[in-house]
């Protein structure tokens, strides 16, 4: 596979960078905490600064195997989130952190019976663990939108049982494809699918006015997808976009490293606070992966 360019490494960059800021207030409530405006330590898992959770150790479990396999082997990429999840593979503390109930009954049912699709938790099924992880697919193949589009989905039913998350992947997929390939924040938008029948309003655009009250940060995939647009909409920076994202609270982590994908897909990876890069970096981030 070629060098990544920018935009490719800024995506990735990008969402664990959200993941890092939004780590210390997952689980709070909004407006609850002191405004994130750097890395901090602490919060739940107390953790230290720049240190990231299960949307980003996921994320780098799929990009290996995308990259080694080039393209999905699903036994191989379920092989590889219960590395992490049972040894800590890709996390930055060497124990797996932040793991959602879903993704932990499916890997273990994985592990007992090899089946490569999740079955169904109900309305469970409908988080949002399967787009935090994303990135390596628009990146890795953001010059084959087909196939990038048909990996996001096929990739999100190995954890999740859900029309739903699928097509969440799939909508963010073919925004982060365009940005990488050069389209404006507007344009990429604008050429998303309008067919899709999972997403609400959010394909027309329902996100776009929305005042900050009516925004959600939860662990619903419909909530997480719809904050990080909204997030990205609003500013006009990486760094006023993810601050923006994971000061909504809650689910802090993941809306950050969704908006983070966005964003740094959008802005590239020369945008992105220096700082916050020499955190991730002391943790052992793997940049080495990226090049």
């Amino acid at each position: 596979m070629k060098l990544l360019n920018n935009s490719q490494i800024g995506c990735m960059l990008g969402l664990a960078v959200g993941d890092a800021l939004g780590a210390p207030v997952e689980f709070n409530e909004r407006d609850s905490f002191e405004p994130i405006s750097e890395m901090e330590a602490g919060g739940y898992f107390d953790l230290p600064a720049g240190a990231w959770t299960d949307d980003t150790a996921m994320s780098l479990a799929l990009f290996h195997s995308l990259k080694v396999n080039e393209g999905l082997d699903r036994k191989h990429l379920l092989q590889e989130f219960c590395e992490w999840m049972e040894n800590g593979k890709y996390s930055s503390t060497g124990k797996s952190v932040g793991i959602g109930q879903n993704t932990f009954w499916t890997l273990n049912e994985f592990r007992r019976s090899g089946v490569l699709e999740a079955a169904s938790q109900n309305n469970k099924s409908d988080g949002n663990g399967s787009l935090m992880r994303l990135a390596p697919v628009p990146v890795l193949f953001s010059n084959d939108k087909p196939k990038a589009l048909k990996i996001a989905i096929e990739q999100s039913f190995t954890t999740h049982s859900s029309n739903v998350a699928a097509e969440a992947c799939a909508f963010a997929c073919n925004i982060i494809v365009d940005l990488i390939n050069g389209k404006t924040w507007d344009s990429a938008i604008d050429a998303t699918p309008n067919d899709m029948q999972f997403l609400q309003d959010i394909p027309s655009g329902g996100w776009r006015n929305k005042s900050r009250d009516k925004i959600s940060s939860s662990g619903y995939v419909i909530h997480t997808l719809e904050a990080a647009l909204w997030c990205v909409n609003q500013t006009g920076s990486f760094d006023e976009a993810v601050l923006l994202a994971v000061n909504l609270g809650d689910d802090a982590d993941t809306v950050g490293a969704v908006t983070g994908q966005f964003a740094g897909a959008l802005y590239g990876y020369d945008s992105i606070n220096k700082d916050w890069l020499d955190l991730l970096k002391l943790n052992q981030y793997p940049f080495n992966m990226l090049h």
